[in-house]
């Protein structure tokens, strides 16, 4: 398999942080996100095989249905969430930016007779996701798209496969297409109401609702029940990599941290990670933050320990800022 290198990520912002916020939540936000990567996974023993590798029951799929799984180590850490789409003769698998290849790769090592091809299409294809309360208004046709499933639609004039998602109950829908019909059908819905949201905005929703990410929350130093990930893992399918582990940690009450919504003062800006404490010893890392929203308290993400993991707990970063913890993921 080769691989060209990172896509380009969406623009920071384009035209003001409230603007596109309120377009996400209360409008149309229109956010590219083609950088994610995105996997075809081929053949008669993808779907079994996948379910051996990952958390989540997947064998009992139907077609068009979406579903969330984690690819585990052996010892039981987050390689990558991933969120696979079952179609008639393949499964789509959409995975973070920078875990392509190294989810490609974890899934051909362990292929070994099975009838699985891997094929990387992050480059032939865009993802254009649409999301607020307008959406269905502006394009009613994502009606017929039921909540964790998938259709074939023309959307604005283009044959789209679309995925129906939500992120702290916004309502969105992922429109996937050839990589060269994006630029026509990103303006095509700006014509109808779409307006472009730039990451910012995008992680400041993320951030207040809790939604964890590679390369800060999403990593080989955290295992799902300690990112909150409870919801992609079935405890009463078959074996698979890493299930011992997180089996045991949840049997037995063993996890020590919790991702955690975390709060503070507008404006200030630590180096991630950062460790967070708690009279003078380090309880938990704070893994994400974002600029505060008109003057209101900034907010970030961060693993803390269970002691400590309490709304209203009050925390200390190294410099002595204060940190104050909001409750769990919604």
């Amino acid at each position: 398999m080769v691989q060209s290198g990172m896509l380009e990520m969406p623009a920071v912002v384009y035209s003001t942080v409230r603007e596109e916020y309120d377009a996400l939540t209360n409008g149309i936000g229109l956010i590219d996100r083609s950088h994610l990567g995105k996997l075809k996974l081929g053949g008669a023993d993808a779907i079994d095989l996948l379910n051996r590798l990952s958390t989540n029951k997947l064998d009992d799929m139907l077609v068009g249905e979406v579903e969330g799984t984690v690819l585990t180590t052996n010892k039981g850490r987050i390689i990558d969430l991933l969120f696979v789409v079952r179609r008639e003769d393949h499964l789509l698998v959409i995975t973070g930016p920078e875990t392509r290849q190294r989810v490609a790769e974890w899934i051909e090592f362990y292929t070994f007779i099975e009838d699985v091809v891997v094929e990387d299409v992050s480059e032939k294809t865009a993802i254009l996701t649409v999301a607020g309360r307008k959406v269905r208004e502006a394009l009613p046709q994502l009606s017929e798209v039921s909540l964790s499933g998938s259709a074939c639609l023309t959307i604005c004039g283009v044959d789209a496969f679309v995925l129906h998602t939500e992120m702290g109950g916004v309502v969105g829908y992922d429109l996937i297409v050839p990589a060269e019909q994006a630029h026509g059908l990103r303006e095509t819905l700006i014509d109808v109401g779409a307006v472009p949201v730039g990451s910012h905005a995008m992680e400041i929703l993320r951030i207040r609702y809790g939604v964890a990410e590679y390369g800060g929350e999403l990593h080989e130093d955290y295992n799902p029940l300690e990112a909150g990930l409870k919801d992609y893992i079935s405890f009463n399918k078959g074996c698979y990599i890493g299930q011992e582990v997180v089996a045991r940690l949840d049997t037995y009450d063993k996890v020590q941290k919790y991702l955690m919504r975390l709060s503070f003062e507008a404006g200030y800006a630590p180096e991630l990670p950062s460790p967070l404490m708690h009279e003078g010893r380090q309880i938990g890392t704070l893994t994400s933050t974002v600029e505060a929203l008109d003057g209101d308290r900034g907010y970030g993400l961060g693993y803390v320990r269970k002691a400590h993991a309490q709304e209203g707990k009050r925390l200390r970063m190294e410099d002595g800022a204060e940190v104050v913890v909001e409750g769990f993921p919604r």
